[in-house]
């Protein structure tokens, strides 16, 4: 099959590639750039044998394939394709945001429900997920050529080299986890392909997938520390704690009912062949995800990962997600180490993609941790973001919350919100995570949580749920782990199994809110209602009298919620991979 692997692999020859690593560096500084060759246009005298003859340029070859790694929101000049969504958030296409750049892949192509496999091939940084340009495939190359150079180089210990593998190995898992949530079942690259040798890869099933990656990052897991022994220098390189947390996140939507159930999602040629899902429901994947969750937990405790809880939720839960060095983040990407350039998340209110739904406002409870909607929680409608779950407002800019030394103004006709038509926000509600107070988020030093310690709890507390037909103590546990380090209390106990995968559910997006996560867990769940529901912002109006009368009105509305189809958990393969002699088979409802 003469796919897009085969035409990256002569479009860039080696000595491209190679080139590609003087650029920027990717992880921090534990090997600086300066070599004046880093720095020159290719030429013939750069070559794969100059590369692997030092030890510090061989590291240099592996930390620009670190640069390949997912950098969140579509950031202006990233490297690869980090415009995803034409600049909006994946978020956006989930209920908690709704972007309101007309120019964005979320509104031309998903709002609309114009997004085809045409689509997917010609608008490469309008759609969710670039196959052909997202970074993946030069990733996974650059890592296996890395693999099979490394013990070339002279003057590096043995226990670098296998040290150094396993990260190699990282980077090539992490791009498959991805790939495998957006796609299922996919060609596997198990070496560097040279641009002559001819090869045919179809598409795994799905399982064999997921035991290949599952494999990949086995073998990894073994040669990396636990911990970084140096976070001042080696800061953003993985470890084994990134490798087992990586390894829950993939077992759990592994187990979950869009690939492992009794009835596929869709039906379809994908489906027969047993590449969108696993052709049965299998109990034990839900354990297998269980007992990863535990046993990086187990091993987590007391080897460096906490949660951050000193005593002040609200800067706890900012540092647990912004800081670089928290204590709580498994996997960390970076894109630079100095301060300055285009590397962060500011101008996600300037790009008119950062208003937040009110849906999304209401899913947070009161600072007791009750639901707005239940009687005893004193919630008070005419006060609505009064004594709320410390997260909301360092998740939203929240009307008279302290913003930039004052009070935010975002009623109409406020600082924040000068016109009811401000496009900004729109919604009545701005993102603030990321973006902080605006002054302080540009030019700093960004990084994208990749993975957080909470997930992992989390997981393990869903997956307890679904092992025992309803939530154990220690599934309780977990996710009140989670609660108490903002303070909101315990879960209430005597929940039910949907009742307490709700609150597991919920729990994520108020935790994890824009982190990228809500949308793997509406499509793993299959939450077709989520999608077809309802969008609302809400406008406030200030009185004379200094109060403020608030009007919920509905969002412009999405396709999806008057057109819905399954065939919209998974994405479409670019209609060039279909249309090949031996194309990729395509996924259900994205055929021709």
């Amino acid at each position: 099959m003469k796919n897009y692997i085969v035409k990256w692999i002569k479009r860039f020859d080696l000595l491209i590639l190679v080139m590609f690593i003087g650029v920027i560096q990717a992880c921090t500084d534990f090997t600086p750039l300066g070599d004046n060759f880093l720095e020159k246009p290719p030429s013939q005298d750069v070559t794969i044998d100059t590369i692997f003859s030092r030890a510090d340029l061989a590291q240099r070859f592996l930390t620009n394939n670190y640069r390949t790694l997912p950098y969140g929101p579509g950031i202006v000049d990233a490297p690869y394709d980090r415009d995803k969504l034409g600049r909006a958030m994946l978020a956006s296409l989930t209920d908690i945001n709704q972007s309101y750049l007309t120019t964005s892949g979320a509104n031309r192509h998903y709002y609309s429900g114009s997004y085809t496999a045409y689509t997917a091939q010609n608008n490469s940084g309008a759609v969710k997920y670039n196959y052909s340009n997202s970074g993946a495939w030069q990733g996974i190359r650059g890592s296996y050529i890395f693999i099979d150079n490394v013990d070339r180089v002279p003057d590096m210990t043995t226990e670098t080299k296998k040290r150094l593998i396993a990260e190699a190995r990282m980077i090539i898992a992490v791009h498959y986890v991805d790939m495998f949530r957006n796609y299922g079942g996919m060609p596997w690259v198990d070496h560097a392909y040279g641009p002559n040798e001819d090869f045919e890869l179809p598409r795994l099933t799905a399982e064999a997938t997921l035991d290949s990656t599952t494999a990949m990052i086995d073998r990894a897991i073994p040669d990396l520390p636990f911990s970084l022994n140096n976070p001042g220098t080696e800061a953003g390189r993985f470890t084994q704690a990134a490798a087992m947390g990586l390894k829950v996140r993939l077992l759990l939507f592994a187990a979950s009912p869009l690939f492992n159930a009794s009835q596929p999602y869709m039906e379809g040629e994908a489906t027969d062949q047993k590449l969108v899902w696993f052709g049965s429901y299998d109990p034990s994947l839900w354990q297998r995800a269980a007992n990863a969750a535990k046993d990086l937990i187990n091993k987590a405790e007391g080897s460096g990962y906490h949660l951050l809880d000193t005593g002040n939720p609200r800067q706890d839960f900012q540092d647990a997600y912004n800081d670089r060095d928290s204590p709580e983040v498994l996997i960390s990407t970076r894109v630079q180490y100095q301060a300055g350039g285009d590397y962060y998340f500011f101008d996600l209110e300037e790009r008119n993609v950062g208003p937040v739904t009110h849906n999304y406002v209401n899913m947070f409870p009161m600072d007791n941790g009750k639901q707005i909607t239940d009687p005893a929680s004193g919630y008070d409608p005419q006060n609505p973001y009064q004594n709320r779950d410390p997260r909301l407002y360092e998740t939203v800019l929240i009307n008279e919350d302290i913003y930039q030394n004052r009070t935010a103004e975002t009623w109409i006709g406020g600082r924040e919100r000068l016109a009811q038509g401000a496009l900004e926000i729109a919604t009545g509600y701005r993102i603030r995570k990321f973006v902080l107070d605006g002054i302080e988020s540009r030019g700093a030093t960004a990084h994208w949580p990749l993975l957080r310690l909470p997930e992992i709890y989390l997981s393990y507390a869903e997956t307890l749920n679904e092992i025992n037909g309803g939530p154990t103590p220690e599934a309780y546990e977990y996710v009140n782990k989670v609660r108490r380090r903002v303070d909101l209390g315990d879960l209430p106990t005597g929940l039910s199994q949907v009742e307490f995968r709700e609150a597991v559910l919920r729990e994520r997006v108020l935790e994890l809110g824009f982190e990228e996560v809500r949308w793997y867990d509406m499509i793993r769940w299959k939450r077709e209602e989520v999608f077809k529901k309802t969008l609302y912002g809400m406008d406030i109006t200030k009185n004379d009298n200094g109060n403020f009368n608030y009007d919920q009105f509905e969002l412009p509305s999405r396709f999806w919620q008057n057109n819905w189809s399954p065939k919209w958990y998974l994405s479409a393969f670019p209609i060039n991979e279909i249309l090949k002699e031996y194309g990729l088979i395509q996924n259900p409802g994205w055929e021709l």
